[in-house]
């Protein structure tokens, strides 16, 4: 009796399995390629069937992709994976852990030999420009601010000990921001996205305000903002690897000066003729993209998506400076509090850009340099950074 079970259950099994394919053929165009915007790409195409690519197997290869991204009920059958996993104790669920209420994206620890190329293309860069003052912002993410609620014996990565180590081994830096303190001094505010890997709008105020006293500004007080809660149902990186929908959605938020809020023009990258050598923008007077709110990817509607380059010009800024910002995503929700204090504020994307970056920006337009990364992208980053050494 036991064997034969077994034997129904293994049917069963590979009745499953083959029903799962017929059904998404049946229920899916194989000409439709939608878009996801919970995992913010294209999904796969059908793959087109030839001699050709049946005898090479690409068609199979394309058609196991296809499937893979396309299956019926995709996500209905991964929300129920990581459950289970859940329910059965498991406290890391793709890369991320959920505890009080928070997702918190995981950092086990970095690549020695990825950070020794870094750093050596990161200061030779800052010896070979010393006329222009360079700063650092290193920012831990939430997993580092709240270690006190990660799992019993999690194994993850000191970010606070990687911060204090890579600053130890640049040179020729003006100075080093603490973002660090003002996040950790703050822990009780919401500073983190509940459901996404990046600061909120608090937490980037929090990093603008300790970067003052590096860059040489005074920060404007948070009490002469008016903030505007644009939305209340952000649900962002973190929740795509999980689809967990017991964490509380999000609010994206935006500061405005309750008196004298810059009038600003917003240049976006939009192609590079090689041709002629000129570069041509989208422009726009807003650094708010609110299309972006009624989609998935909220957190664009901070100066759209990452772009090779993002220019935002300040009309009645306390300064006539400009900063260059090299950075990471993290940058876009606090690039608006610092057109407060630069006439001109360029973000400049290393991992959009396969040249020499002075082809599109020149660096002797800007008064101060600022490198601006969250640790886990920073560490991560085995092929982008080290582009600073085309620069000439």
């Amino acid at each position: 009796m036991k064997e034969f079970y077994k034997k129904i259950m293994i049917g069963l099994f590979a009745l499953f399995m083959l029903a799962m394919p017929i059904l998404t053929l049946v229920f899916l165009s194989p000409e439709k390629k939608p878009f996801s915007e919970n995992e913010n790409r294209y999904l796969a195409e059908f793959p087109k069937l030839s001699l050709d690519s049946y005898l090479n197997e690409k068609f199979m290869e394309g058609f196991d992709e296809w499937i893979s991204d396309r299956f019926i009920w995709r996500e209905d059958w991964i929300r129920i994976k990581n459950k289970t996993d859940e329910i059965t104790g498991k406290t890391e669920i793709n890369g991320v852990f959920i505890e009080n209420d928070m997702m918190m994206q995981v950092w086990n620890g970095y690549d020695e030999a990825v950070l020794e190329k870094n750093i050596k293309a990161i200061n030779k860069f800052v010896a070979g420009h010393p006329d222009i003052p360079s700063y650092f912002m290193l920012v831990p993410n939430a997993q580092e601010i709240y270690s006190d609620n990660l799992p019993p014996f999690a194994e993850v990565g000191d970010q606070k000990e990687f911060i204090d180590m890579f600053y130890g081994r640049l040179e020729g830096f003006a100075g080093t921001v603490d973002a660090y303190s003002a996040l950790e001094q703050n822990k009780d505010s919401y500073i983190y996205y509940r459901t996404d890997h990046h600061w909120t709008s608090y937490g980037a105020y929090l990093g603008y305000a300790a970067a003052g006293a590096q860059l040489g500004y005074s920060p404007v007080d948070v009490s002469n903002y008016t903030i505007e809660h644009a939305s209340y149902d952000f649900r962002g990186t973190l929740f795509s690897k999980t689809l967990d929908k017991g964490i509380t959605a999000d609010i994206i938020d935006y500061y405005f000066l309750a008196e004298n809020e810059p009038d600003v023009k917003v240049s976006v990258y939009d192609e590079y003729d090689i041709s002629t050598g000129k570069v041509t923008y989208n422009e726009y007077d807003s650094m708010y993209f609110r299309e972006y709110l009624d989609v998935k990817d909220k957190y664009s509607s901070f100066l759209g998506q990452n772009s090779p380059i993002v220019t935002v010009e300040s009309g009645n800024a306390k300064s006539d400076k400009s900063i260059l910002v090299i950075k990471d995503s993290y940058a876009h929700s606090l690039v608006p509090f610092l057109t407060k204090e630069y006439s001109k504020v360029t973000m400049l994307d290393l991992r959009y850009i396969n040249a020499d970056f002075q082809m599109f920006v020149s660096l002797e337009d800007y008064d101060q340099i600022l490198f601006l990364y969250n640790v886990i992208t920073f560490s991560e980053d085995d092929r982008n950074i080290i582009k600073l050494n085309l620069a000439k």
